[in-house]
């Protein structure tokens, strides 16, 4: 699968939580400065933030924790990274257009370096919905071919495409 194969995930993780710490880091003072406006584009980095932290730990966990295995989703996994990708992308562009009306101070600059790390994280994110999207239709290719393979050749009725694909595995 070359660069999106799934050996990557948890050093891509890592990644996405050191920058996202960087962002709240980055996103808190700003609210807290004198002389600048309360906007919803200073609080959404933090919230996307926090979101995408219980995301990604969702994600670690019940991928390297056997307690939590239970709750693995590759489904899951695909659908939350391609949300991912949008929610950051919301955050470029609102913080984005913030920066573009008020520009003033310290805070201009910390608005200019959160819109920076917010496109890095929508340019992560987006491969990491498209890893776990290849992902899931990996293992249900494969668990197709497990299915046809101990499906009956000759000699009894044919399984419908229905009955294959309620079967458990």
């Amino acid at each position: 699968m070359g660069i999106f194969d799934p050996r990557y995930k948890l050093k891509v993780h890592i990644i996405q939580i050191i920058l996202i710490h960087i962002i709240i880091g980055v996103s808190a003072p700003r609210m807290f400065l004198k002389g600048q406006p309360r906007t919803r584009a200073n609080t959404i980095a933090l919230g996307m933030g926090g979101k995408s932290m219980i995301i990604i730990f969702y994600q670690i966990l019940t991928e390297h924790v056997a307690r939590f295995k239970k709750w693995r989703s590759l489904k899951a996994y695909a659908i939350l990274n391609a949300l991912e990708v949008v929610f950051w992308a919301a955050v470029v562009f609102l913080v984005l257009q913030a920066q573009l009306q008020i520009c003033v101070g310290v805070g201009c600059t910390l608005g200019w370096v959160t819109v920076a790390i917010a496109v890095v994280m929508t340019i992560i994110a987006l491969y990491m919905a498209i890893l776990s999207f290849f992902e899931f239709r990996g293992s249900r290719s494969r668990q197709w071919k497990e299915i046809s393979r101990k499906a009956p050749s000759t000699g009894q009725r044919e399984h419908s495409m229905d009955e294959l694909a309620n079967r458990r595995v």
